[in-house]
């Protein structure tokens, strides 16, 4: 470097990234001289300089650059902050991978250290309120449930679920992930860049990168978390007091004692604080030639509700590896084992699951009785030789004589239940990339993923009632197993001249899919013991049933990129899918897209001292959906269920015929969008943003056909439903900051319009999800948003019989006899009676509006994050109140806000149990408008010079507190009222409520 004093001071180091891993190829030089050099494989370096202390400059594609005061002798450990807005860094796409000033479509990428440390089972718990456009929406908050993820809106009257493709693969189920293990996640969300996955993209993609190894010194890697889980906010129903008054009120048909002797509160009996921990364990490194990456984790939660039977335990193994075989040939492998077992109670049904029991079981009833007593009415059930349930002292468990059908002690029931699913997974793939020519890879890659998945159970003896009751132990297993294999050979060419950049790609594919499903019940066990709980102990006298099913798909796919100086840029891609799900002349489908990009601050013309980056975007594309099509839809299968002709002489001959109407021109939901999108950076990077306007309508959904009714077959499903979702999307950052103290922040917000917007003209709407005994309240309807809740609209409450006599004489009505203190049904279609032809729309469960926000604050070895997110605009419908069981508990404020006479409220009704023009109306819809705060995390990271004398790179303490506070009107359980049902969205049937969790965790590097 051109050095001539007779003195020269030595400079030395290591370089490491935030997550401890050293960073070779790092520019260090002096600051003011040109004298430099660059880190070694192993992140480290050595540079000599004439002065005894200077300023040193690193820099890195990727990270932030950083200057630090350095005196000669002292071995300097330097970390870099990865510049996550970098231009250059690397996103994967479907096929390849782009830098990110080159993207032209809509992709939202989620980082590793952002899934750290969040106490997320799976990957689709924490991208929840991280991306604009994407929402997540949990099932249920008990341990191992699924989560249904939105991209852009609900497409589609059936499963609306993404793609995920981890590692290249198609994956069914990414729960068995271990986000620790998770490099990247990438969201495809408009269809030019889902596009080359052609008929399984309708939905968006998600496409999730695994950690590799990377060459030098092996890597250790330890992740802990420990937490305690505890409910949050408890749907408050009425104590004994309030429901013996109400019970009265309502003349029910029972008299309910005044003073009751026992004030039973069942939610807090099957509630508790629950642990969970997660322990994390990886190794890596490898040589310039061959790298790897093996890991292990084992996460274990417990349920906040019925504890010792509500568990979810998953371990997994993972081993990823590439390997240089020669300079023009890689090859390498992903794979990962998973075992996970769940215990789950029944929930999501208001005929019987856990929450509804201890929801709407009456509060005079006791837990059990003490020293083995039984009331009257208890005592002659066990004298008639029923089984009563005892509790583990001997005595027996409560029985209510005032509840009956499905609802019963829930603390009795958890003590019966037995069940528990088992799965092992083997996922993953091997590929060889072949580089024979300069810019030409051959890729060849085939992967699989095979599932095992056993559910075993065994049902005792006992007796609630007359209508809740076991007289024959019997024990059920069923056996499901679930294969996919997948061959994928493709190329990419990529060449270089002047200005120029072309990037070509061409491929096959080839996926099969199998199910075959096992039922098996059978009784009586000979013994009521777990050890007796087998089919080889018990005298079989019992059904058996199962399914087997077969899909295949035969893909072949391009795509072509230019991209002149950076400045524009231009994908074209097509996909041609052909499915065994069709008639043979409709197997294929074709779906193109294009997309463009133009990066103005590029131009000559442009000088802005503000804005550093400004590039706008655009695409159309089409995808398909095959996810809501089955085997056989498009023929006519026969069936001899039912059908019998009387023999002469007695008897009778089995009969077959049409199963349904076949429909050979059955064909792929299709979506279509448009992206209009803008990226900006200002301020040296510091300030980021983005915003996109989309527009997608999803065409050709699956509804029931309409053939006449001479024809005396059932309809076969056609293609005759569209739904369009649009809506804007943006993004906004700022990082700053230097020394010691630095801070980055964010937020995104998404709007969304939801409507079905074409429906088969001979249908006027197709019906949905059914509550109780007989109300349809979702339905599919042409000019509404897609599965709308359907009900009697009201207004205001009858204060007196004049205002009930005007209200029918104005209106010429029958069919309503209302009584003071009913609600006031609003006459829709202005007929001369109320009935279920003047339900009418009540209100939907889409947001209008998703928005996240982060606050990341550092101060030397500090640091706090905060994250939240919510949702504006969806309602949530209560469902749990039966208008069938008229002694069933309700709401507290049922009691609180109820009409008691003349003037009393115009808000809620009186004391009635079973009115439908009250509990099948709009009074049921409430705001489910939220915000959640998702974490409050507080971390200390041990300094360098601390760690170094120890020999570990980074250690990382922090304590969090997750899902504490939710800010909601919603009156109800959960405000994230989930459902697994499609058509049931926002119907809170009982939902098992998202705990509160305090959690610590260690992130410890060697």
């Amino acid at each position: 470097s051109g050095i001539n004093a007779q003195t020269v001071y030595t400079y030395s180091g290591v370089v490491k990234g935030s997550n401890g891993e050293t960073i070779p190829g790092v520019n260090v030089y002096e600051e003011g001289t040109t004298n430099g050099t660059t880190s070694d494989i192993n992140g480290t370096f050595e540079l000599t300089s004439a002065n005894p202390s200077t300023i040193l400059t690193f820099s890195f594609v990727g990270f932030l650059p950083k200057q630090v005061e350095a005196k000669a002798g002292e071995k300097l450990d330097v970390v870099l902050d990865e510049n996550v807005v970098a231009l250059q860094e690397v996103m994967v796409i479907g096929y390849g991978t782009k830098k990110r000033s080159e993207i032209t479509g809509a992709i939202s990428k989620v980082e590793a250290k952002q899934l750290q440390s969040l106490p997320a089972s799976n990957v689709d718990q924490a991208i929840q309120g991280r991306v604009a456009g994407v929402n997540v929406l949990p099932n249920s908050g008990s341990p191992g449930s699924s989560l249904k993820v939105r991209i852009r809106g609900t497409g589609t009257n059936g499963n609306s679920d993404p793609l995920y493709i981890v590692d290249g693969m198609r994956s069914g189920d990414i729960s068995r992930i271990d986000p620790s293990d998770i490099e990247s996640v990438e969201i495809l969300k408009d269809a030019a860049s889902a596009a080359i996955y052609g008929a399984e993209a309708a939905n968006g993609v998600v496409m999730i990168t695994t950690k590799s190894g990377k060459a030098g010194e092996g890597k250790i890697n330890y992740n802990f978390q420990y937490g305690i889980q505890t409910p949050g906010k408890l749907t408050e129903v009425m104590d004994a007091e309030q429901w013996t008054t109400w019970i009265n009120e309502a003349n029910v048909g029972v008299t309910v004692p005044d003073n009751p002797a026992y004030n039973t509160n069942w939610m807090d009996e099957i509630t508790s604080t629950a642990p969970m921990q997660k322990h994390y364990l990886s190794f890596s490194g490898g040589s310039d030639k061959s790298r790897y990456m093996v890991s292990g984790s084992y996460f274990n939660q417990d349920g906040i509700v019925a504890q010792d039977k509500s568990n979810y335990e998953r371990l997994t193994l993972r081993f990823n590896s590439n390997h240089d075989i020669k300079p023009w040939l890689e090859v390498g492998n992903n794979f990962t084992y998973a075992n996970t077992k769940r215990e789950a109670v029944v929930e999501d049904d208001e005929f019987g699951s856990m929450i509804v029991d201890a929801l709407a079981m009456d509060p005079t009833t006791p837990v059990n009785y003490p020293d083995g007593t039984l009331p009257d009415f208890g005592q002659a059930a066990l004298d008639a030789g029923n089984t009563l349930l005892q509790d583990g002292s001997g005595n027996y468990y409560g029985l209510s004589q005032y509840v009956t059908g499905e609802v019963a002690n829930p603390v009795a029931k958890i003590s019966i239940l037995q069940g528990e699913t088992e799965q092992n997974n083997v996922f993953g793939n091997v590929y060889a990339k072949i580089k024979p020519v300069k810019g030409l890879t051959f890729t060849t890659r085939a992967g699989i993923d095979y599932t095992e998945e056993h559910y075993s159970d065994w049902y005792p003896t006992y007796w609630f009632s007359s209508e809740r009751n076991n007289t024959t132990a019997n024990t059920r297993d069923n056996v499901s197993t679930y294969y996919t294999w997948v061959w994928e050979n493709f190329a990419t060419y990529d060449m270089n001249f002047d200005k120029h950049n072309i990037s070509l790609l061409a491929g096959t594919s080839a996926q099969s899919y199998k199910t075959s499903y096992l039922n098996t019940l059978s009784g009586p066990m000979f013994q009521e013991d777990d050890n007796f709980a087998q089919h080889g102990s018990v005298d079989i006298d019992g059904t058996l049933s199962g399914t087997k099913e077969t899909k295949n798909l035969n893909s072949y796919f391009g795509r072509a990129s230019y991209n002149y100086a950076g400045k524009y840029m231009l994908d074209v891609a097509i996909r041609a899918d052909g499915s065994s799900l069709f008639a043979e002349n409709n197997k294929w489908g074709y779906f193109p897209s294009v997309a463009g990009g133009w990066v103005i601050s590029e131009e000559d013309f442009f000088n802005s001292g503000l804005i550093d980056f400004f590039k706008l975007r655009a695409s159309w594309g089409q995808n398909g959906s095959l996810s809501n099509l089955g085997p056989d839809q498009f023929r006519s299968l026969i069936t001899t269920a039912g059908i019998k002709y009387p023999k002469p002489g007695g008897g009778f001959y089995t009969g077959a015929e049409p199963e349904l109407l076949a429909n050979p021109e059955l064909t792929w939901e299709t979506s279509e969008q448009i992206d209009f999108g803008v990226d900006m950076r200002f301020f040296e990077g510091r300030l980021t943003f983005a915003a996109d306007y989309f527009k997608k309508t999803t065409k050709d959904l699956l509804t029931p056909g309409s053939p006449p009714l001479s024809v005396g077959n059932s309809a076969p499903f056609v293609n005759a439903g569209d739904v369009e979702n649009k809506g804007i999307e943006l993004e906004l950052g700022w990082r700053d900051g230097e020394g010691d103290f630095k801070y980055n922040i964010g937020a995104n917000l998404t709007t969304l319009s939801n409507e079905v917007t074409y429906l088969n003209p001979l249908l006027e709407r197709v019906s949905g999800a059914t509550i109780g005994t007989g109300w349809t309240a979702t339905y599919f309807e042409q000019g509404q948003p897609i599965w709308y809740f359907r009900g009697y609209e009201t207004d205001g409450i009858f204060q007196n019989q004049a205002q009930i006599d005007q209200y029918i004489a104005d209106n010429g009505l029958t069919g309503y006899s209302p009584v003071p203190g009913d609600p006031i049904v609003v006459n829709t279609n202005g007929d001369d009676v109320i009935n279920e032809d003047d339900q009418t729309y009540i209100g939907d469960p889409h947001p209008d509006m998703l928005f996240g926000a982060y606050f990341n604050f550092i101060y030397k070895q500090w640091d706090l994050n905060l994250f939240l997110q919510g949702s504006v605009g969806n309602d949530i419908l209560m469902a749990w109140n039966r208008t069938d069981r008229s002694t069933y508990n309700r709401p507290e404020f049922f009691f609180e806000d109820r009409w008691t006479g003349e003037g009393s409220t115009n808000d809620w009704f009186r004391a009635d149990p079973s009115n439908p023009y009250a509990y099948n109306s709009d009074l049921m819809v409430f705001d489910g408008s939220y915000m959640r705060i998702k974490q409050i995390q507080l971390g200390y990271t041990f300094p360098n010079k601390v760690l170094n004398t120890i020999n570990i790179d980074n250690l990382r303490l922090y304590v969090s507190l997750d899902d504490y506070f939710t800010f909601t009107s919603y009156p109800g359980m959960d405000v994230e009222a989930g459902s697994n049902n499609d058509n049931s969205q926002g119907i809170d049937r009982g939902v098992y409520p998202v705990p509160k969790k305090f959690m610590m965790g260690l992130q410890i590097s060697l």
